[in-house]
Parts: C-alpha cells; sequence; structure tokens
C-alpha cells in the first residue's frame, strides 16, 4: 500500500487529536464549575431550612450538611475547588469542614448557646 503526502499527513492529524484527548482530564469543561456552584447553592439552601424547621442538631439538619458536604467533595474532585455561597466566591482550599458558621443564627437563635 503506497502512502501518499495528504494521507500520512493526515494520518499524524488524527493521531494528535486522538492523543491530545487522552489528556484532557474527566470534568474539565467549563460547565462544571456553574454545575457545582448551582448544586452547592441548592444543598446550602436546603441545610438552612432543615437548621430553622428542626434545629442545628437535628437529624434533618445533619443529614442535609451531610449532603452538602458530599456537593462540595464533588466539586472538589472535579474542579479543585468550591463554591461558598456564603461568601459568593470560589475557594481553592478544602476548608469546607473547618472553621465554617454553618448557620451565623440563621435560625433566630434555636440552637443552644449556652
Amino acid at each position: 500500500m503506497k502512502m501518499t503526502k495528504n494521507s500520512i499527513v493526515g494520518t499524524l492529524a488524527i493521531g494528535a487529536l486522538g492523543a491530545a484527548l487522552l489528556f484532557i482530564p474527566p470534568g474539565a469543561s467549563g460547565d462544571s464549575r456553574s454545575q457545582c456552584q448551582e448544586r452547592g447553592e441548592r444543598a446550602q439552601n436546603h441545610f438552612r431550612e432543615e437548621v430553622r424547621e428542626h434545629g442545628r442538631n437535628s437529624r434533618q439538619a445533619d443529614s442535609a450538611k451531610r449532603s452538602l458536604n458530599r456537593v462540595w467533595d464533588r466539586c472538589w474532585n472535579r474542579t479543585k475547588a468550591w463554591y461558598d455561597p456564603q461568601r459568593h466566591e470560589w475557594r481553592t482550599e478544602r476548608d469546607w469542614d473547618r472553621n465554617y458558621d454553618w448557620d451565623r443564627d440563621g435560625d433566630h437563635d434555636r440552637d443552644d448557646h449556652r
């Protein structure tokens, strides 16, 4: 089989494109951050509602907090960042489980602050 110059160039171009696609990480699309932001805001709102309705130490609030942490963990694994809905910013340190005031008295002092 005789290969012409055009077929060699075409074969190399296809090979280069295939190799480039192998090195694009999964979830590297521009939509990843917007999806993470939307899911994080939704999960945070759900957590706040559960705290308001049932109190910070309730089973429902604990479940909502675990869901929120899972959302942030998934975002971190995909984008190496997480969206903080209270501060309206992307954070690049995996610190959502430390030094984060979960309620800021949003439930009008149903918490036990003794």
